[in-house]
Parts: structure tokens; C-alpha cells; sequence
């Protein structure tokens, strides 16, 4: 496990606190990112007050995260130590259900694995990128053009104008 920092909400009615999280170790098909920039979404507030239904407390929020890979796991073929990438607000899917054979992971059958205050498949709850690093298959990791300065996107959301499409390029919309 890897011990990073991270700002967390204590309960719904409490600031963002600076504390420490546990990532889980990069497995063959993850990558683990340097976080550079997380953006600010509404849904971020709406989560950690408690809007859209409970969640598990401390709770790191973020899912418009850009970053830069510093290690690969050994069965990695998208992503490279130094890619400028970014995570939008699904890291995970069953993969084996019709949906996501289509590409279409976002409407998983079994449910898709959020990048915060979601269950993952290891029975762990996520927590997102208010903090230094973050774990991530590289499925659920786009590249970010070297044109496109981290600056830049942490203005834009990931989840309203970055979309995957099914050649695994970033578009811009």
C-alpha cells in the first residue's frame, strides 16, 4: 500500500482537512499518477454534504484530475512513465458485461466504479484526487496532449468536455 497525502471531508457539515490515505499497490494493469491539478465540480459539494444519498466518511472527493505517470504495472501497453494523462469519474467496470464489451463501461451492468464514494472491486471505497497520487487501470487513464498545458485543464471538467471515445484518444468539446 502507498501512503499519500490528500484533503478529506470529515462529515457533510465540516471543512476539508489535510490527512493521509492508502492507495493500493500498482497491480499489472494500473498506473500510478502524480496528481498535478484536481479540479473543482459541483458534484464534488453535492457528495461530500451528503446530497446524493450517504456516504462512507473521511471522504476525499475529485474526479477532474491531470497528472503525470511515475510507474507502470508490468502488463501496462497505454500509458508510459511521464505521460501527461488525466481520470475522469470512472476508474473501474466489470468489463465482461455486454456494455463494457461495447466500450460503453459508463453503463456497466454491474455497476461502474466511481472515482470517489464508490465501491471497488476489491471491496474498498474510492477516494479521489484531493491528494498527491492516485491508482488508476489504465482503461480509465486519457492521455492529455503536451499542447494542452495541466493549467488548462484543471479549468475545464473532465466529466463535461473531455470525452473518451472508443479509439482512446482526449477530445476536447
Amino acid at each position: 500500500m502507498l501512503t499519500v497525502n490528500a484533503y478529506a471531508a470529515p462529515s457533510a457539515t465540516e471543512p476539508l482537512v489535510p490527512t493521509t490515505i492508502q492507495r493500493r499497490d500498482v497491480g499489472p494493469s494500473d498506473v500510478l499518477i502524480a496528481i498535478r491539478y484536481a479540479g473543482v465540480c459541483h458534484s464534488d459539494i453535492h457528495t461530500v454534504r451528503g446530497e446524493w444519498g450517504p456516504i462512507t466518511y473521511p471522504q476525499v472527493v475529485g474526479h477532474e484530475i491531470v497528472g503525470e505517470v511515475v510507474e507502470v504495472g508490468s502488463a501496462v501497453t497505454k500509458h508510459a512513465v511521464g505521460d501527461r494523462v488525466g481520470v475522469g469519474c470512472m476508474v473501474n467496470s466489470c468489463r465482461q458485461c455486454d456494455n463494457c464489451r461495447a466500450g460503453m463501461e459508463n453503463y456497466c451492468l454491474k455497476g461502474n466504479t466511481q472515482t470517489y464514494a464508490g465501491v471497488d472491486r476489491d471491496g474498498t471505497i474510492t477516494q479521489g484526487g484531493y491528494s498527491t497520487h492516485v491508482v488508476v487501470d489504465e482503461d480509465f487513464v486519457l492521455r492529455v496532449p503536451e499542447a494542452i498545458p495541466y493549467e488548462a485543464c484543471r479549468r475545464r471538467s473532465n466529466c463535461e468536455h473531455f470525452r473518451r471515445s472508443k479509439s482512446e484518444r482526449l477530445w476536447a468539446v
